[in-house]
């Protein structure tokens, strides 16, 4: 069932800054995703880019660390180890790197050469192991725990579009292109959610550890939920799909937000945050506030963004600019300044007590006593 959302435009909630460019040129920048402990980013992209920013400072160049390419093929994804102190990248002809935070290295991953010839768009550690799943191009989804790799499930013929997993279980969620949606148990088993198969899903996410249920996005501003069955993943459900349809553009991914919440990207270049747990989307910014700011950056393409706090972070684009975000305030000539608003609240008082005296003759003689007595007293 599809419900549609609103019909007018939303407000946007964020201002944009351009901080900096990492390159003068495009650098073809596809994702990234945040370390664990939400200190840095690890970036992905065209013909083995990988590049490590600070999370918090991300407008600092002083803080990059620019890793030696290991690979001209394209990296499609990354995934951080729950410990924070290694991940993996994975892209096309079988590229699997692993990546050690202790020394920047980057290396061909042991036992990856199973995976040749074989495009792979997606990777996602499980929150409380040390196993990984893949997805592919054709489809296929793929284990990856101590150096070997293993086939769980090919079914599907579509792309994985994206994986992810609850917070608090090994039970991940897949979405694809064509083929619906996937849930993977603790046992490694795959189960297909029925009656998914008649939506493009672009990506997942699993932020809210609170509840067994996943968000899924899909091509016409869809959004829907997946009810998890913990104890026997088959029995998982989609729930209720709603049509955003008062955004202009389309989703194209997602990345975790604060506070359990989702940021979605829209193309032309524009962010949507979502908050499962209530069912609630609000615009983020438009492409015409992108072109309002620089007409270049509405041109420009969404590759990844984080927020250190609800409506505050960083956006970095594919071309490889570094906007931040803050929450939308009035401009600093707009506001009412303060000493006028203490003013106001004396006259007030002011005119408030005028009024008593002059209607009261017993103030008035008590003031002219007054009076009458210091000029004595000056005397």
């Amino acid at each position: 069932m599809l419900t549609t959302v609103g019909a007018s435009l939303p407000d946007s909630t964020v201002k944009l800054k351009v901080e900096r460019k990492l390159a003068d040129f495009d650098l073809g920048i596809q994702g990234g995703e945040v370390s664990p402990n939400g200190s840095h980013v690890l970036l992905y992209g065209v013909e083995g880019y990988a590049h490590l920013i600070s999370a918090e400072n991300a407008g600092d160049e002083n803080m990059d660390v620019i890793l030696e390419k290991e690979t001209t093929q394209d990296l499609n994804d990354v995934t951080w180890h729950p410990g924070g102190l290694s991940a993996v990248f994975v892209g096309d002809s079988g590229t699997v790197l692993r990546f050690n935070s202790t020394n920047y290295a980057l290396g061909e991953a042991e036992g990856s050469s199973v995976m040749a010839g074989k495009d792979i768009n997606a990777v996602q550690f499980t929150p409380g192991s040390s196993v990984a799943y893949l997805g592919t191009e054709d489809g296929e989804i793929w284990r990856y725990y101590a150096n070997t790799f293993s086939l769980l499930d090919s079914q599907a013929s579509s792309r994985i579009s994206d994986i992810d997993c609850l917070q608090n279980d090994n039970i991940c969620v897949v979405t694809t292109l064509n083929d619906g949606i996937a849930v993977i148990d603790q046992g490694d088993t795959v189960s297909w959610i029925a009656d998914t198969k008649s939506h493009t899903w672009m990506g997942v996410g699993c932020e809210d550890p609170r509840i067994n249920s996943c968000s899924v996005f899909g091509s016409g501003k869809k959004v829907s939920i997946v009810n998890i069955d913990i104890i026997d993943t088959s029995q998982s459900e989609l729930g209720e799909i709603i049509v955003l349809g008062q955004l202009t553009g389309d989703f194209t991914g997602d990345n975790p937000g604060s506070n359990f919440a989702s940021v979605i990207s829209l193309g032309p270049l524009g962010m949507v945050r979502w908050t499962q747990f209530s069912n609630e989307a609000f615009l983020m910014f438009e492409n015409e506030d992108a072109a309002g700011l620089d007409v270049f950056l509405s041109a420009d393409r969404y590759a990844v963004s984080w927020e250190n706090s609800e409506n505050s972070g960083f956006l970095v684009t594919g071309q490889g600019g570094v906007v931040s975000f803050e929450p939308l305030s009035e401009d600093v000539e707009d506001e009412f300044p303060e000493f006028l608003a203490y003013l106001l609240v004396v006259c007030v008082f002011g005119v408030f007590f005028g009024m008593i005296y002059w209607n009261s003759p017993w103030l008035q003689r008590k003031y002219a006593n007054l009076s009458n007595r210091n000029k004595r007293n000056e005397q």
